[in-house]
């Protein structure tokens, strides 16, 4: 879909590999832009405590190189966790010195709302000065649905505050039970990223999927998306090594061999010419 600019490739598929081979795979996918990932508890192909001037320096370089363009980083943590949210802060930092536009995160648990809502001064503070989008990712936690979450983007109502819509999350954390096509309409006024993944679940048996081979209608979630955005960024997120069972998920066999990493990727890439 043309709309889906720039279309990044999350490096999380490429757990068991190093930040540069990541780099390389994804030039070889025949991809312009990816966006890293620093997943705590599920991909880091780089850390927090990594992160100072020089490493910064040194991924752009590797970006030259290789030539590829980072839009977006997942620099996923719990906000609400103080140890988290101060790892979040250098990771601000790095997506603002390598020129990334956005970083996408969780929130943390509903209970800890009220911290949430008070580390977010700190966050803001942090994005203001790096000039980066905190990209709040719908993660069955203080940020769900669509409809459950877009108050606390009014409630912010900030231009470096915005939505990051992940079809694969919301529909995981809805126990399978929401309409991704439908769901995603009401956070559209506040989406500045959208990760797109399917899954499927059969039986609470759980896994992630090529694009078009799990049970999201990503059909109509595209062709919704394409009336609203003339360009919409998006990561392609396939973690086809996250599998288990509702609501206890995890990385499988993972480095995946390059052979079936690049079939996941290819069937996508179809599905999306399609």
């Amino acid at each position: 879909m043309a709309f889906l600019k720039p279309l990044s490739l999350v490096s999380n598929l490429f757990k068991g590999y190093t930040l540069s081979e990541a780099m390389d795979l994804t030039v070889e996918a025949g991809f312009t832009h990816i966006e890293p990932a620093s997943i705590l508890n599920m991909c880091e192909h780089f850390t927090a405590d990594e992160l100072d001037e020089e490493f910064a320096a040194e991924f752009i370089e590797k970006l030259h190189e290789k030539k590829l363009s980072c839009h977006a980083v997942s620099g996923h943590v719990d906000l609400t966790d103080d140890k988290q949210c101060d790892d979040f802060l250098k990771k601000i930092e790095f997506a603002g010195r390598i020129g990334a536009n956005i970083i996408n995160t969780n929130s943390g648990p509903v209970k800890y709302k009220d911290i949430f809502f008070k580390k977010m001064n700190k966050v803001i503070s942090e994005a203001e000065r790096w000039n980066v989008i905190i990209g709040l990712e719908s993660h069955g936690d203080i940020i769900s649905s669509a409809k459950e979450s877009v108050y606390i983007f009014k409630h912010f109502n900030h231009p470096l505050v915005r939505f990051n819509y992940d079809t694969g999350n919301t529909y995981f954390y809805s126990n399978g039970t929401i309409q991704i096509e439908e769901d995603i309409k009401y956070g559209m006024e506040y989406m500045s990223y959208l990760h797109l993944k399917d899954i499927r679940i059969r039986d609470k048996k759980v896994e992630y999927r090529a694009l078009g081979e799990g049970d999201i209608n990503l059909e109509e979630v595209l062709n919704n998306l394409k009336t609203n955005f003339r360009n919409l960024p998006c990561g392609l997120e396939i973690p086809v090594h996250v599998k288990g069972v509702l609501m206890d998920i995890k990385p499988v066999g993972t480095p995946l061999p390059k052979e079936e990493i690049f079939i996941a990727i290819n069937i996508s890439l179809d599905f999306l010419r399609e």
